[in-house]
Formats: structure tokens, sequence, C-alpha cells
């Protein structure tokens, strides 16, 4: 049996947390941030995050393009958009809104009359990817 440690995620060469080889990617970053690893900073392209629950994560300058995003989770949401919305306070109050609103659902954000969420769709549709089971109306954005 094979029990040597491999470098999954990393910063700049460094590791920041360690699995075993026959371990995928995503039970090893679940496993990090049930441990309270910080993923700020970490490079996440080709991560798998659908199910994935990282409420509490810092992902911070964490590399999410690409990663397949798990649409539930209000944390990823709120990154995304946090991020996107650049000083804006009217964009950030709809990021902050997805954190602060854990029971609303992607039906009632959807219902909600505000000036910023086109933007809020259009920016969410730039991180859908094929097979990460996005709500229909950020792929039909997406075009």
């Amino acid at each position: 049996m094979n029990t040597k440690t491999v470098q999954i995620l990393s910063i700049c060469g460094a590791a920041l947390f360690e699995g075993k080889p026959d371990e995928k990617l995503r039970e090893v970053i679940v496993r990090a941030v049930a441990g309270g690893a910080d993923l700020s900073e970490a490079d996440l392209r080709g991560a798998y995050l659908s199910g994935a629950n990282l409420s509490g994560a810092n992902l911070s300058e964490a590399d999410l393009r690409w990663a397949k995003i798990n649409w539930s989770s209000h944390d990823l949401v709120a990154e995304i958009l946090r991020r996107e919305a650049g000083g804006d306070i009217a964009k950030l109050k709809i990021a902050g809104l997805f954190l602060v609103t854990r029971d609303l659902c992607w039906p009632d954000y959807l219902a909600l009359d505000d000036a910023c969420k086109a933007w809020a769709l259009d920016t969410l549709s730039g991180y859908v990817v094929d097979g990460d089971d996005a709500p229909a109306v950020l792929r039909n954005q997406r075009g």
C-alpha cells in the first residue's frame, strides 16, 4: 500500500495541504477546509467544487477561474461578486446579500428588484463551465 503523501494544493510551490496519491482533489479540498486550511491565494483551476461545503473558508485571492463552482454555495457566489464589484458599493451590497441571506435560493434572488441584478447575472455567467450544474439563468446568459 502506498502511504506516501503528495502535494495537492500549493501556493507559489509551497505546500498548502497534502493528500494521498489515490485521493481526489475535491476530497483533499473538503478535508483541508474542514481542518481549517486557509485557501487564500490557492489556484483552484480545474477543481470540482460541486457539493463542497466551503462555509467559513478564506477564498480571498484564490484563483476561481476554470473551477467548477458549487452554485448553491453562498460563500463562493459572494466571493466572485465581491471581486468583480471592485469598489462599487451597490455591487458589493449584492455580494453581501448572498452571505447574509443563506436561507434564500436562486429563485428568491432572481425575484429581487435591484439595479445591479443584471450585472450580477452577467458576472456570474462568466464563471459557468460545462457540467457544473449552474442555474439555467446563468447558462442561458452565457449563450
